[in-house]
């Protein structure tokens, strides 16, 4: 599966997710998984980074305020991994 294949399939996890923590979760699964198939942090930070691009253009389109929410939270927990990430490194 492709990069560009992941955050699709990551964004159709999260159109479809009840509240925040279920969102949070969703990504977390996700990173995890990545790191599970061995990736290294630069695959995984780039995916982030993909993920969050495609969030913030389907924020334009989106007209449901719930739907809006699930993806602001979205980069917010994107944006809380980016940070482990350099702190860890």
């Amino acid at each position: 599966m492709t990069t560009d294949e992941y955050v699709a399939t990551i964004i159709e996890q999260i159109e479809v997710a009840k509240d925040n923590k279920e969102v949070e979760s969703i990504i977390q699964i996700a990173v995890a998984k990545m790191e599970e198939k061995k990736k290294n942090g630069f695959i995984i930070q780039r995916c982030m980074d993909k993920l969050g691009i495609a969030i913030q253009d389907l924020q334009v389109l989106e007209s449901s305020n719930s739907r809006w929410n699930c993806y602001r939270f979205a980069l917010i927990c994107i944006g809380k991994l980016s940070v482990k990430s350099i702190i860890k490194g």
